[in-house]
């Protein structure tokens, strides 16, 4: 029924009375003139009362109807209680989707929302605790929650309850609304599940797994990660600043901490990957050779957000690295001995027989010149033959030593600067195991020579090897330093150390002198020998600082010298 049709069912009502009063004033009283008019006066009077009350009543009822359309359209489940928790009133909604009646609803604080089978048993109890505690502290409820639908399908839903006080203060009605969040919640487990899927794949990779925030600070560790340092994220959690150096310091060797915070810090100012090696701590204590390797994430703007990055132990790979580097070397030993044996047998057997010629002449001219006629013609023909044989002994002599001066590959022009770096990357394994820092000043623009790139690698590397095994019995602080510039119409290259230098500079080129309990004395005969062969010169000296300084030069490319 309309607001108009209320009003005018009242309207008429009121008219209705005024003229059943007048009827009645006229017939019980008898009034008649004057008195008749005043009692229809007060009947008019009543009539227009009781419409201006039915007005008032009908504005009232249309605000109410308004309201009651909102609600019952609104999403939102609404719902009232008294301040004891007995509903007042539920939107038709609620009783839709539940099933449920107004009567069939109890007080809240005795039957949870209604009968017990409308809450999941596994809320019902937490659901009662919440609602009590509010309806005695008059706290306002805020609960999540599992409710039976009509088909016994629970959804999740969130309670959202407050009181109503009256002038008193005390708490006069609840009202409350019932969300659908069952979406969410379903959305929020799928989301669980994902993140607990990519954390097992994370943990199961066989790597160390690792992230850093944009500035350097660790974020995450996986759980081998954490296992196997025995350091967890929590352990750093108090820290709010500096949690990078102090995991480096943890778990980090201390040799590799200072090449391990610059590789970090580099990578962190210039966003590009890094990638090195170094040892890191087993939470045993043993110090074990990883590769770690981390690359930045960036978001749409182009800044990174974050670094991950993962070390992979390669203790084993090393290990056979060092097996196999040992192995050569003491095969390189083996040949070379074989090679000196052969080549002393070779000697023996050419020089013996011209010295065994030059030993029985010998004897014949003594007997010639001891007869009691000497016969000194006989004598000088002796001689004669003593010195042809004599100079066949020099001549295998010098066939030996052509030897190490002729080279079997054919030399070609090449960059001294490439070179170094591939002598120096071959030997850099070595010494970081000897703790040695290895420093190179490559001239810039250096001219190109014409060598065999092999032979002169091999020099470089034989350099580099007495070098960091001269300063085997320093503490820290062993420097190694590889310099090449240009020095008139040669290349110079410098290989610089500081052990406890050289005693006879003028004899440690000259094959079998060796200042090594085993060495053989040959490497740096061999060295000279090289260098001399493609037109340069090998020496050394020892500068005022203590720093012993092997110098070799090699010349420029023909085109290159007429150049300068």
């Amino acid at each position: 029924m309309t607001g108009t049709s209320r009003f005018a069912e009242d309207f008429g009502f009121a008219l209705s009375g005024c003229g059943v009063g007048l009827l009645l004033a006229g017939s019980a009283l008898g009034l008649t003139g004057l008195w008749a008019a005043v009692a229809a006066c007060c009947c008019i009077l009543v009539g227009i009362c009781c419409i201006w009350s039915g007005r008032r009543r009908t504005k009232r009822t249309d605000k109410a109807e308004q309201a009651l359309r909102i609600i019952e359209s609104m999403p939102a489940l609404a719902w009232s209680t008294d301040a004891r928790g007995k509903f007042l009133y539920m939107s038709r909604r609620i009783r839709t989707l539940t099933g449920l009646s107004k009567k069939d609803l109890s007080p809240l604080g005795r039957d949870a929302f209604g009968v017990r089978n409308l809450a999941h048993p596994d809320d019902y109890d937490r659901l009662v605790a919440a609602w009590q505690h509010s309806l005695a502290t008059g706290d306002h409820y805020d609960l999540e929650h599992r409710i039976a639908m009509a088909d016994g399908v629970y959804r999740w839903f969130r309670n959202f309850a407050s009181p109503e006080r009256d002038q008193d203060g005390r708490i006069a009605a609840w009202y409350g609304t019932t969300i659908d969040v069952d979406d969410e919640k379903q959305a929020e487990a799928a989301l669980l599940e994902r993140e607990q899927q990519l954390s097992r794949l994370v943990d199961s990779v066989p790597g160390l797994i690792w992230s850093l925030a944009p500035d350097g600070e660790p974020t995450y560790f996986n759980k081998r990660m954490a296992q196997f340092t025995g350091l967890s994220i929590d352990q750093l959690s108090h820290l709010d600043a500096g949690r990078l150096a102090a995991t480096i310091k943890i778990i980090v060797h201390p040799d590799d901490a200072v090449v391990v915070t610059d590789a970090v810090r580099g990578s962190m100012v210039s966003g590009e990957p890094f990638s090195l090696k170094h040892r890191l701590r087993r939470s045993d204590g043993v110090h074990r050779w990883v590769e770690a390797r981390a690359a930045p994430m960036r978001n749409a703007e182009g800044v990174v957000v974050q670094w991950y990055g993962v070390c992979l132990d390669i203790e084993d790979q090393v290990q056979a690295q060092d097996d196999l580097r040992r192995t050569r070397d003491t095969l390189g030993r083996a040949s070379q001995a074989a090679s000196l044996a052969e080549l002393s047998a070779s000697i023996a057997h050419e020089v013996n027989q011209p010295l065994a010629a030059i030993v029985a002449n010998s004897h014949a001219c003594q007997r010639w010149l001891a007869a009691d006629a000497p016969n000194v013609e006989r004598a000088q023909l002796i001689v004669t033959r003593i010195i042809r044989d004599a100079n066949a002994a020099a001549d295998v002599v010098s066939r030996i030593r052509a030897l190490f001066k002729q080279s079997t590959q054919e030399k070609r022009r090449a960059t001294l600067g490439e070179i170094i770096a591939e002598a120096r990357d071959l030997m850099i394994d070595a010494a970081r195991q000897s703790r040695v820092s290895v420093a190179m000043q490559i001239e810039a623009a250096l001219p190109a020579v014409v060598c065999d790139r092999i032979q002169i690698q091999q020099v470089l590397i034989n350099l580099i090897r007495n070098a960091i095994e001269a300063m085997e019995g320093l503490g820290d602080a062993k420097p190694l330093a590889i310099r090449a510039r240009r020095s008139g119409g040669s290349v110079r290259i410098e290989i610089s150390d500081r052990g406890p230098g050289v005693e006879s500079p003028d004899r440690i080129f000259e094959p079998f002198v060796t200042t090594k309990t085993d060495g053989m004395g040959m490497g740096l005969a061999i060295c000279r020998s090289i260098v001399e062969t493609h037109g340069g010169r090998l020496w050394t000296e020892t500068g005022p600082a203590g720093e012993t300084t092997f110098t070799f030069t090699l010349p420029v490319e023909a085109d290159e010298a007429v150049a300068v």
